[in-house]
């Protein structure tokens, strides 16, 4: 077939895809609207028809969708719903003076959570998380101070915010400079310094601070914290809170002398963390398999580091749904060791 001919051939039926398109936009049926909607090769007539839907969940497509002309995104700025204008919000084209406007409607119309989903768009631009900051409503502001691309000299700002809940997303945020996060460490409420010692970004000077803090929530920060030093991780795993212990049993990172420790905690939550732990050694999940709590048994037979002949055993187990589970996890391995045929 020639170039001329096979191009000649793709017009018809992109042709009947538009005009089924338009037949479909018709449709009784608002889920099949939605679809026509979201369509990728709907055209900019069609999007503008259904911009004018009664259902929302339409005009959400509508919304969404990259081919949306500038008029129709200009009349849905201001829709009725919050739901279509937070679908608006992330429209990968939306300029930023359109996304700010988009902020300042939804505040003023719109309940929290949508106010909440506006301002967690991926693509928010940082001059307009910069003018958000300042913005009256404390949920957008929480949101500017959990945002990725929200620049350094903002989340300094707002880490002096009175309002508690802001300094514990600052304290959270990737992109907050190590000098705030010093700050943040001395903060009056304990949620703030929470959210220090959960970061994935808190350096272990600061995460062996952390660890004794008089606040049980912020130890158990710092004990589930994978970039928790070991000897921090050891030193928790004789937490009097057994919240903080579970923290430890559940860490990736942890030790295996502390994990042994550990697996004899009076505490069944801690002792089916450990179970649970993929850096659990066989030889700890074969004490754990003899364990009096079913719970902790199970979750020894789920582990991939569980030996065969301690898995056989479980299989076994007096416990129906430890049975159950060790029978799955069996014959699973059993398949994955079989042969492909040739």
């Amino acid at each position: 077939m020639s170039a001329r001919n096979g191009a000649a051939s793709v017009r018809p039926r992109t042709r009947k895809v538009k005009t089924e398109l338009q037949r479909l936009a018709e449709h009784p049926d608002a889920v099949v609207r939605r679809n026509v909607a979201n369509h990728p090769k709907v055209s900019p007539a069609i999007l503008q028809q259904l911009a004018a839907d009664p259902e929302a969940i339409v005009r959400q497509r509508v919304a969404e969708n990259p081919n949306t002309p500038f008029d129709v995104i200009l009349q849905l700025l201001n829709d009725p719903e919050d739901s279509v204008r937070c679908c608006l919000a992330a429209h990968p084209y939306l300029p930023p003076d359109m996304f700010l406007q988009l902020t300042f409607v939804t505040w003023n119309q719109s309940n929290k959570d949508s106010r909440w989903e506006v301002v967690d768009i991926d693509h928010t631009p940082p001059d307009v998380l910069q003018q958000l900051a300042a913005h009256p409503d404390e949920v957008v502001r929480v949101g500017v101070a959990g945002h990725p691309d929200t620049p350094p000299d903002v989340l300094r700002q707002l880490a002096d915010a009175p309002e508690a809940r802001i300094r514990q997303f600052v304290a959270g945020n990737s992109s907050t400079p190590l000098a705030v996060l010093q700050q943040l460490v001395s903060d009056s409420d304990e949620i703030v310094r929470s959210g220090v010692a959960e970061s994935s970004d808190t350096p272990p000077a600061l995460l062996l601070q952390l660890a004794s803090d008089p606040s049980g929530a912020v130890r158990w920060g710092v004990a589930k914290n994978p970039g928790t030093p070991p000897a921090v991780l050891l030193r928790l795993a004789s937490d009097p809170d057994e919240c903080v212990r579970w923290g430890v049993a559940g860490n990736p990172a942890t030790p295996p002398a502390v994990l042994l420790q550990l697996a004899s905690d009076p505490v069944e939550n801690v002792r089916s963390d450990v179970a649970e732990n993929p850096g659990t050694p066989p030889a700890v999940l074969l004490q754990l398999a003899s364990d009096p709590v079913e719970n902790v048994r199970r979750e020894v037979a789920k582990n991939p580091n569980t030996p065969p002949e301690v898995l056989a055993v479980l299989v076994m187990d007096l416990h129906h749904d430890v049975q159950k589970v060790a029978q799955k996890v069996f014959r699973k391995r059993r398949r994955a060791r079989r042969p492909l045929p040739a």
